[in-house]
């Protein structure tokens, strides 16, 4: 009687092992098929241009774009902007591809003590001549960086900038809502925790619903100013940014391409 018993005891402890294995590997299969949908449902963001400016080379001695091994936030090298040109204005652009409406930018960036510095912009134009900036103009001026628009009170504050450090910005560009969104801090983390500029207008109305370039301005500068790991991506949401043991942004597009000046244009890595 008692083997009968004890046999009993142990046949139900192991169906209930069995029914504990078994929920278990259930519910394992549950989190990877909905895990699977889940990814599916989210569309993939690309990384439209990401750099540190490492293997950027000098297009030529003249150019306001030049590399720089001093300052540098990262790395070895930065780029260097400065011209006194008043009369002809200069820029450095990388042109890209997307399908999406909402572009991010975020780059560090340090100014030396002055009045004009550089300028940046997205830009919707069909052509890289097109100088009606159809999408955000900023530029570091005098200790702020404000933004340009094309009707009634032309030049509106974003907010102060320190001279003489680094700082890191990041920009979030809605081409189809014709607005930016503008961070600002002292490191990248600092940025993105900020309580952004929402909502700031378009230098003029976009082209397009999506932008096909980003470009660099430099004319009439009094303030030399650098820039540091750029990275442009798809999309308002921050990314994870994969980096080398030196801290140095990768370029996950490819080599940097070597720069040529054209009528006043450098085309960006």
């Amino acid at each position: 009687m008692n083997t009968i018993r004890i046999f009993g005891r142990a046949k139900r402890d192991a169906n209930q092992q069995i029914a504990i294995v078994a929920k278990r590997h259930l519910i394992v299969f549950i989190t990877v098929v909905l895990s699977f949908i889940c990814v599916q449902s989210v569309p993939a963001r690309k990384i439209l241009a990401e750099t540190g400016f490492e293997n950027y080379v000098q297009p030529h001695k003249e150019s306001p774009f030049q590399p720089s091994t001093k300052p540098v936030k990262n790395g070895r090298k930065s780029l260097e902007i400065f011209s006194e040109v008043k009369d002809r204005l200069h820029k450095s652009r990388h042109d890209f591809e997307t399908d999406e409406s909402i572009v991010s930018v975020e780059f560090w960036a340090y100014v030396e003590k002055g009045e004009q510095s550089f300028g940046i912009n997205l830009n919707t134009a069909e052509s890289h001549v097109d100088h009606n900036l159809r999408g955000p103009y900023l530029e570091w001026y005098d200790g702020d960086i404000r933004y340009h628009i094309d009707r009634g009170d032309p030049w509106h504050e974003i907010t102060a900038y320190p001279v003489n450090r680094w700082h890191y910005v990041r920009i979030v560009a809605d081409f189809e809502k014709e607005s930016f969104d503008f961070y600002i801090g002292k490191s990248r983390e600092a940025a993105l925790a900020s309580r952004p500029k929402r909502n700031l207008e378009f230098q003029n109305p976009a082209a397009a619903p999506q932008p096909k370039r980003f470009s660099i301005w430099a004319w009439a500068m009094t303030a030399r100013g650098y820039m540091d790991d750029l990275v442009i991506y798809e999309g308002d949401t921050a990314i994870t940014l994969a980096v080398e043991p030196t801290a140095k942004l990768t370029t996950l597009w490819g080599k940097l391409k070597k720069n040529k000046s054209v009528r006043g244009t450098t085309k960006m890595p």
